[in-house]
């Protein structure tokens, strides 16, 4: 299992972010890897199930479980999926002025067959930034 965290202080509001992280059927207009989201199920409290379609390497398809902790606190769990066997994680927003807002993402991912931990830490640690740059440029789109 690999472990990444990551902060960013981006110049977008944080109800701009919180939309845009919350915009799950989105996710492939501003994610290349991500070819499909499917909102399965939503309830209150912003729990809602997603199915991604991703294509990394190659094409894969898992279940993620989304809820908040707190108004400004997003995280997900695993559902299904026959390539992770973890995958889980949180968005934590706190806003720094009224276009400024500190993203902390963490993510942990383990795979469901043997992958050295050198390629899984790699995978997370070195998409991260461009990740994080990805969720700003959209949430600069969606406020403008």
């Amino acid at each position: 299992m690999a472990k990444a965290v990551k902060e960013k202080e981006m110049k977008v509001s944080l109800e701009a972010l919180k939309k845009v992280i919350q915009a799950y059927e989105a996710y492939p207009d501003f994610l290349p890897e991500v070819v499909g989201a499917k909102v399965i199920s939503r309830e209150g409290s912003g729990k809602a199930h997603v199915q991604f379609d991703i294509n990394v390497i190659k094409r894969f398809q898992y279940t993620l479980e989304f809820w908040n902790n707190s108004p400004n606190e997003f995280c997900w769990k695993l559902i299904e999926s026959d390539v992770f066997k973890t995958n889980e994680g949180k968005w934590t927003l706190s806003s720094t002025g009224p276009n400024s807002t500190l993203a902390k993402y963490e993510l942990e991912v383990g795979f469901g067959f043997f992958v050295p931990g050198f390629v899984t830490k790699g995978l997370t640690e070195s998409n991260l930034p461009t990740l994080l740059d990805r969720f700003e440029a959209q949430a600069k789109k969606v406020s403008q």
